[in-house]
């Protein structure tokens, strides 16, 4: 088998675990901040690099126009190959942002309301140009899945199924042996003389049932095979 090349090993990274959420408009957004996914390409290749492009005799990092307002550009390499993306600097509404604020419409008929733009600011560039970054990186196959319906690679997505039965499976083993230990625990009790009544008082105020078989969460198990060691402790110590 050949060797994954760069964008498939980047492509086929599972970040959801590192996914952050912001509302744009009426909706909540899944994105992959710079700082994580930067950090994610570094572990893996540790000569990656990225340009902010500049312009003028200020050597800004942004272009200009006023009619359609601020514009970055970005430059990724990775293992010898550069992509350039570049990204308007926008509102949270994605508008444009430009030197001066302006309004626009929305709605018609009696729902129609003017909304505001702010006159964007350094740390707007800023950010857009951290954002442009990651996006950048997309190109290299770095969380490209979250740009369209797919939601992760075929091969990850195989993977992780795998690993999820395996945790299913897992914790399902892991209650049973809680289980059978509070079910053990109770039954030595009684055999040695403390009230099941009060034993099975005790499951019941902490897992919601008296039934230990049917008590499905580790943490209850778990705190009420303590609270019974204790009551043990306690009726032999005769307090």
């Amino acid at each position: 088998m050949s060797e994954k090349t760069t964008f498939e090993t980047l492509y086929e990274l599972d970040v959801r675990d590192k996914l952050e959420k912001k509302k744009s408009g009426g909706s909540e957004l899944n994105y992959l901040s710079w700082a994580q996914g930067w950090r994610e390409v570094k572990k893996i290749y540790p000569d990656a690099e990225y340009e902010f492009e500049r312009f003028g005799e200020n050597n800004l990092p942004y272009v200009y126009d006023p009619m359609t307002g601020y514009m970055v550009f970005v430059k990724t390499t990775i293992s010898g190959v550069t992509y350039e993306m570049c990204l308007p600097v926008m509102d949270g509404s994605n508008k444009a942002m430009k030197a001066e604020p302006y309004t626009y419409t929305v709605g018609s008929g009696d729902k129609q309301r003017e909304k505001s733009v702010d006159a964007a600011t350094m740390f707007d560039i800023n950010k857009t140009l951290m954002r442009c970054m990651i996006k950048c990186l997309a190109m290299h196959g770095l969380g490209l899945s979250l740009y369209f319906k797919e939601s992760v690679a075929p091969e990850t997505a195989a993977r992780i199924k795998k690993e999820k039965d395996e945790e299913i499976k897992q914790t399902e083993t892991t209650i049973k042996n809680l289980q059978a230990e509070i079910v053990s625990t109770a039954k030595k009790m009684i055999d040695g003389g403390i009230d099941s009544t009060a034993i099975y008082a005790k499951i019941e105020e902490i897992g919601g049932k008296k039934n230990p078989n049917s008590i499905k969460d580790i943490g209850k198990c778990e705190k009420i095979i303590e609270a019974l060691k204790k009551m043990k402790e306690s009726t032999k110590s005769g307090k």
